[in-house]
């Protein structure tokens, strides 16, 4: 949950997540459908299916106990390289090199060049736990040694650092060339039936697949056809972003003309069904129009 999501968020689905699915066996028992609907919210949707697909070969193949090398861990769907040395490290105290983006600036800094995999594992090899330094490394980054303002005095390893000593802090690491963000521009329609339900699909794309969207207007993000309306009334718009998407959605109250392929949804019961944040922000706006 913590790979590509602020910390401060994941910490409101971690419980939740844990008490429904407690061990390896309860989650490689899942659906897609029951992973992804406790992840809902959280975005890049494809680590709750490789987590539950990663459980499943676990209970296969190792009678569901989690290995402990890295050579083991990498052969499970899902488990790089980085999450293979979290694990083997702070898991299970071995001698495994972590490197995310906190690690890799620090040791880039430290060090005074950016290949920070063979500094971690000439580090981790040498320490007496594993464990400690993966994590103090990673706490390092993210809190003194940080992209931007880093607080270099207050750094235990400001004596031996490269990027200090000699004035390079905003040069160590090089920044990476970003991609330039995509601006989009979406309707949304908020089609109800008598008992209040609201219309939605699953759409087919590169993002949120096999999730349960409202209908939209254009096919800037999904490759779905988009629903035919007979009428529309604007309710609204938000920003939402994902990825390197800016998008726009505008929010219809609709009329439909033709539903195939969609389903009839209780917004009471949308929380037992994978759903992108969007989707609750579409909602909470008509909420409000309603008001």
């Amino acid at each position: 949950m913590a790979q590509q999501t602020r910390m401060e968020v994941v910490l409101g689905y971690f419980d939740r997540f844990i008490e429904r699915f407690p061990d390896i066996g309860s989650l490689a028992a899942s659906t897609d459908d029951e992973v992804t609907a406790l992840w809902s919210g959280l975005g890049y949707y494809r680590r709750a299916r490789m987590l539950r697909e990663g459980a499943a070969d676990v209970v296969s193949r190792f009678g569901g106990l989690l290995p402990s090398d890295v050579p083991a861990l990498m052969s499970i769907p899902g488990i790089g390289r980085y999450t293979a040395g979290a694990i083997a490290s702070i898991a299970f105290n071995r001698p495994a090199p972590i490197v995310d983006g906190n690690v890799a600036r620090v040791l880039a800094r430290v060090q005074g060049d950016e290949d920070p995999w063979k500094y971690a594992e000439a580090l981790v090899s040498a320490c007496t736990s594993p464990r400690a330094l993966n994590q103090s490394l990673m706490e390092l980054g993210a809190t003194i040694c940080t992209q931007r303002n880093a607080r270099c005095m207050e750094c235990p390893l400001r004596r031996d650092c490269v990027a200090f000593t000699t004035d390079r802090i905003h040069e160590l690491p090089a920044p990476r060339e970003s991609k330039p963000a995509k601006r989009l521009n979406i309707p949304l329609y908020l089609v109800t039936d008598a008992r209040g339900r609201i219309l939605m699909r699953r759409e087919r794309g590169p993002l949120m697949t096999a999730m349960l969207h409202l209908p939209h207007g254009n096919n800037a993000l999904f490759d779905d056809a988009p629903l035919t309306v007979a009428s529309r009334k604007s309710i609204g718009s938000f920003r939402h972003t994902i990825t390197t998407r800016r998008i726009t959605f505008e929010v219809f109250a609709a009329r439909a003309r033709r539903r195939t392929g969609y389903e009839w949804v209780n917004p009471a019961d949308l929380r037992d069904f994978p759903h992108p944040s969007y989707v609750t922000k579409a909602l909470r706006l008509a909420s409000k129009d309603e008001g």
